[in-house]
């Protein structure tokens, strides 16, 4: 019961853990599309750090590689990033949620993203469209509902969904209104999306061409990856902190456990030698022992992190805005069981180790001796 409870908290944590890492990363993963491209000021590493003038934003919707929608306008989206306070629904805790001012194009800029209640933002006015996941997770997200901003209050007007991404923990708005409100001169980025693929090289050459133009051009995978590089490590290094830990614990369980139960057979462990087991035999037979206790308590774990965790939905850090919120499914999957029920099983081989060799090396006549 030691060896099967300990390797089962190992496994469970593990996995729920690791489960969080993966959701975070398929959830930022879920925005990225081929065909999108951002563009930000040369030498910011996200969003948040980019400024863009309006000539600037004039120049990048100008230039080559961009496709146009069947009234010649360029499919794109100035945007502005900035956050927004919300209570969590779960403890009422305070915290920001990230608010996006965007284009007139930004949902034909992302197709998988549908209006699911409500009606669009209008112009000019302080309105908003809440992400399903947001609205799901904090409060006063409804329609109807008023979020104290800059320059008043702004009324939530609809909701919006799709394409399982990090846009759905968001709250957007008009971009013009949101820079007016907030007394801002520049955007952060410009999202676009280009012609074809081969024409990401005709957008870096057009607006490498202009001179006052300094620019990074990424394909939006590329920048999501790099984006949430930084916390996605995060995640894994906790992960595996709080394993390695629980890990060595249950080792130490499945050694003292096996040592103790190698102890108290040393009797019958000698007749086995004296009727004609070898010393191998024995060996192996304590490790499948050790083997098959581990691979309980791996099954056990798994099923418990599995029942407890999988599509369990949860907020952390990690939104556009290192200050706001990112709205996530933990996904178990069978991948990570195996992992965790390899590794599990590895602790339970090294558990039993030890005992295994002292087992074999049992001498028959000095074990038989004490009977």
């Amino acid at each position: 019961m030691v060896i099967v409870v300990s390797i089962a908290g190992v496994v469970a944590v593990l996995i729920s853990v690791l489960a969080m890492s993966l959701g975070f990363r398929t959830t930022i993963e879920g925005d990225g599309s081929d065909d999108r491209t951002i563009v930000f000021s040369r030498g910011a590493n996200a969003e948040n750090e980019s400024g863009l003038s309006r000539e600037n934003v004039a120049a990048v919707m100008n230039a080559a590689g961009i496709r146009h929608d069947a009234r010649d306008r360029p499919v794109a989206s100035a945007e502005v990033i900035l956050v927004a306070p919300v209570a969590r629904k779960r403890d009422n805790s305070d915290v920001y949620v990230t608010l996006r001012g965007v284009g007139p194009q930004y949902f034909v800029l992302r197709p998988e993203l549908k209006l699911v209640s409500g009606r669009p933002f209008r112009a000019g006015n302080q309105e908003l469209l809440v992400g399903a996941s947001a609205s799901a997770q904090f409060a006063e997200l409804e329609i109807g509902n008023q979020i104290r901003l800059q320059d008043g209050d702004w009324t939530v007007v609809g909701t919006f969904a799709g394409g399982n991404g990090a846009r759905e923990s968001e709250v957007i708005a008009d971009a013009q209104t949101v820079m007016s409100a907030y007394k801002l001169e520049s955007f952060n980025s410009v999202s676009l999306m280009r012609e074809s693929g081969s024409s990401l090289a005709v957008l870096k050459a057009a607006l490498a061409q202009d001179a006052s133009l300094l620019v990074d051009v990424h394909t939006e995978p590329e920048y999501l990856a790099t984006a949430s590089s930084s916390t996605n490590r995060m995640l894994q290094l906790v992960a595996y902190s709080i394993g390695s830990i629980m890990a060595l614990g249950a080792l130490f369980g499945a050694l003292n456990s096996m040592q103790s139960a190698v102890a108290a057979r040393t009797v019958e462990i000698a007749t086995l030698r004296a009727i004609g087991f070898s010393s191998f035999a024995v060996g192996i037979a304590v490790l499948i022992e050790a083997l098959l206790l581990a691979f309980a308590g791996a099954v056990a774990g798994a099923a418990v992190a599995y029942t407890a965790f999988n599509g369990t939905t949860i907020s952390t850090l990690g939104g556009a805005v290192w200050d706001s919120q990112l709205v996530y499914s933990l996904n178990i999957t069978p991948s990570l069981i195996v992992i965790a029920i390899v590794l599990a099983c590895a602790l339970g081989l090294l558990g039993g180790l030890f005992p295994a060799i002292r087992a074999a090396h049992t001498k028959v006549a000095d074990a038989l001796h004490e009977i």
